[in-house]
């Protein structure tokens, strides 16, 4: 898991206060995977767990990448209020993963269209992912977000995606895919398991250290003005 995002978490908590009251959670409301390139491609719906693969062949010497899993997920983001000065990230649970060979592998995330639920056909999901396949096929990380961790809780951070999405619409998708020169697995869970996809929203830390001082400092002051701080004086008494 993304270290910062231990280190946010905890910062509110230790912040105290109504800071734990500012940490927003929205489920996804719907989570499909596809596969692509398999020549079998077909959408999943009814699972547990989102496939998040590429199964990676040599054929007479050459690499052939094929993606058995691409997660599709979805949220309503309708009462969801969020400014520039919030954190958004989308987390997600690993029920297992697994890897071949030493090479590095990854989980990139991209925003899609959607329009789209979860008993869409395949024609209409791919739909979706159209305006950004140049991407996928460039494998641009540039314009993907990733994690590398390994571990079994994967974060990504939305927060430009939301505040973009927030203002043209209700809804956000994001599409996983997984990248390696060798073959690699993450099934995630899904909506359906109980420990699907969340988005996690909450203001930055230093803006709550920053709201937390003012009104410390406004307290001193008002209890200042009412004589809270006087104190009492010291007599001095000769002994007889």
């Amino acid at each position: 898991m993304h270290k910062w995002l231990i280190l946010l978490l905890m910062l509110s908590m230790l912040i105290g206060g109504n800071a734990l009251c500012e940490v927003r959670s929205v489920p996804a409301t719907q989570d499909v995977y596809v596969s692509l390139g398999t020549g079998d491609e077909q959408a999943f719906n009814k699972t547990d767990i989102l496939r998040c693969e590429i199964n990676v062949t040599d054929f007479n010497g050459t690499k052939v990448k094929a993606y058995p899993g691409a997660p599709m997920i979805q949220f309503d983001i309708t009462d969801l209020n969020m400014t520039e000065d919030d954190v958004g990230i989308l987390v997600l649970k690993a029920a297992s993963i697994a890897k071949n060979g030493s090479d590095s592998a990854m989980v990139t995330l991209l925003t899609i269209g959607s329009d789209w639920t979860e008993d869409s056909d395949l024609p209409e999901l791919l739909l979706n992912v159209l305006p950004v396949w140049n991407i996928i096929n460039r494998n641009d990380l540039t314009l993907m977000s990733t994690d590398t961790d390994g571990d079994n809780i994967f974060a990504f951070d939305v927060s430009n995606k939301l505040l973009a999405a927030k203002a043209k619409g209700d809804q956000i998708s994001f599409l996983l895919e997984a990248i390696s020169n060798s073959s690699y697995r993450v099934d995630f869970f899904s909506t359906k398991s109980g420990q699907g996809p969340y988005l996690m929203v909450m203001p930055y830390p230093g803006r709550l250290i920053a709201n937390q001082t003012a009104a410390f400092g406004q307290s001193s002051s008002t209890n200042l003005s009412n004589g809270s701080s006087k104190t009492n004086p010291i007599v001095l008494t000769k002994k007889p």
